[in-house]
């Protein structure tokens, strides 16, 4: 594929976040930009489980012919599951429009209800494929696996894990060429989207991208990431509304507590100059200011649409009923962090 000499495919902007910290908003902010293109929220091809990040760890490591087998496995059906939401069944499709349209649902809550009626048949409540073009995408993803595959076997083989069929035997890589591989994966999948949008430069705002960000220096050495930071309270009660977490609070509370660990420990493995905190109050509250630091952070003109920065959809001090005993551990937890953040004194 010939890349246009006007991209810069490789600086990409990464946001990333504890989850229900702003991640979303701060990437459609950046896609108000002409320098920035966004064609779907959260590639978890990346950072995500059987996503890129497994793919070097484990192809530059011991070789062990079935674990190839099954992370090149793993990616695969990940990269299939999510060329577009909803169900491989169109009944199953037809049963989540009509609930939407009958009982007024959301997508999510309908999906939710779909697959648990039918555990068996995984469906996709994200999608990535349709924003880069299911036909571009499929392609982009098969052209990566002939390049990390030495071969497949349609038939697969037998051994102590029953029938892997097919079978993929992997090349061995050191951990260079493997990160050239995956990069170049990424720069074929994202330079459609961004030429179609006259843009330079993309976006992915996966939120586990803030525990991820060394990996992402090392894929990108000239990316740039924004950490979306949220007060954790509003954090934990969000994360017991969704369909993704179950609804536990002090679960909700050590998970956040857990991420937040996980970032500190790795924030100085990359450059200061590669990373900006970003307080999705500040956004919200002082929205000129923020997008001001944004703009410089990455080294483009404000020309930022901040009309979509919404205070409502943003419901900063949600956790306002938090019940006292639940305020007291996650001060207890992250009482230093959110002293440093200004969320206590």
């Amino acid at each position: 594929m010939r890349i246009g000499l006007q991209m810069q495919l490789d600086r990409p902007v990464f946001i990333g976040g504890t989850g229900r910290s702003g991640t979303s908003i701060m990437a459609k902010l950046l896609n108000t930009h002409a320098d920035f293109c966004l064609p779907g929220h959260e590639n978890k091809l990346i950072v995500e489980h059987g996503g890129l990040r497994d793919i070097v760890d484990r192809l530059s490591g011991r070789y062990d012919i079935t674990r190839f087998h099954f992370i090149i496995q793993d990616f695969l059906s990940r990269a299939q599951q999510m060329q577009q939401f909803g169900f491989p069944v169109a009944e199953l499709n037809q049963r989540l429009n009509q609930l939407r349209k009958e009982r007024k649902l959301g997508f999510q809550q309908a999906f939710e209800i779909v697959q648990r009626e039918n555990p068996t048949i995984p469906g996709s409540i994200h999608a990535i494929g349709q924003g880069f073009g299911i036909e571009h995408y499929i392609t982009c993803t098969k052209a990566f696996l002939l390049r990390i595959a030495a071969h497949i076997a349609p038939d697969g083989i037998v051994d102590s894990h029953g029938l892997l069929k097919p079978f993929f035997m992997a090349k061995t890589f050191t951990r260079e060429a493997i990160l050239a591989e995956c990069r170049r994966f990424l720069d074929e999948l994202y330079a459609q989207p961004v030429s179609a949008a006259k843009a330079s430069r993309w976006v992915d705002d996966t939120p586990l991208n803030f525990v991820n960000f060394d990996f992402l220096h090392e894929l990108y050495p000239k990316m740039k990431f924004i950490h979306m930071i949220r007060d954790p309270r509003d954090v934990a009660s969000s994360f017991t509304s969704q369909p993704w977490f179950p609804s536990d609070q002090p679960l909700a509370i050590s998970v956040c507590a857990a991420m937040i660990r996980s970032y500190r420990a790795l924030k100085d493995s990359v450059p200061a100059d590669s990373l900006l905190e970003v307080r999705l109050e500040d956004l919200v509250h002082k929205t000129d200011e923020t997008v001001v630091a944004v703009a410089a952070f990455l080294e483009v003109e404000n020309r930022f649409n901040t009309a979509m920065v919404s205070l409502d959809k943003a419901n900063i001090g949600r956790s306002r009923d938090f019940d006292p005993t639940l305020t007291e551990a996650v001060n207890r937890e992250l009482g230093d962090w959110m002293r440093l953040q200004g969320y206590l004194e």
